[in-house]
């Protein structure tokens, strides 16, 4: 690469080509088995953080040795793969804002960033602990739930699509 000559360059677009088709049929691979998972259970909604933004807001954070590793992370194509595997199984995406999402307690609604502590999270008003990613996805998971429950309520999904 510090040569610049045309085959260092040639290489590097190989290689940069080589990653992005691994991260495609990775992202294929996942999509494809979420979709296949919510068809067996019977979901007709299948929720997903909001992450648009993600990039800007949390670039500062990241030291630069992981900065490739960070902006490298192909979420946004994962999630037009489940999209559209979706449309075509009739199953909803809805994406949900994912403020306080693993800062608020499942059982009593308490927020608090004094809740997560890195990985952890326990609840300083009722003491729930658990990992505070696992957290963040039950809810997510609950406002998918709500959702769902409102499409119901307005007649907007049919009785073969409430199963679950």
């Amino acid at each position: 690469q510090s040569k610049g000559t045309l085959s260092a360059k040639r290489m590097l677009k190989h290689i940069a080509g080589k990653e992005k088709r691994l991260m495609r049929d990775v992202n294929h691979t996942i999509s494809k088995e979420i979709v296949k998972f919510a068809v067996e259970k019977g979901v007709s909604v299948i929720g997903l953080e909001d992450l648009s933004g993600i990039r800007d807001s949390t670039l500062p954070k990241v030291s630069k040795k992981r900065r490739h590793n960070h902006s490298s992370w192909a979420f946004r194509q994962l999630q037009t793969f489940i999209e559209y595997k979706a449309r075509e199984a009739g199953i909803i995406t809805h994406y949900v804002d994912p403020s306080y999402t693993s800062q608020t307690c499942i059982r009593c609604n308490h927020i608090s960033k004094n809740n997560r502590n890195r990985l952890s999270f326990r609840c300083e008003k009722c003491g729930y602990e658990n990992n505070a990613d696992l957290i963040g996805a039950m809810n997510i998971e609950h406002k998918t739930r709500d959702y769902r429950y409102i499409l119901e309520s307005q007649g907007c999904l049919s009785a073969t699509q409430t199963n679950a």
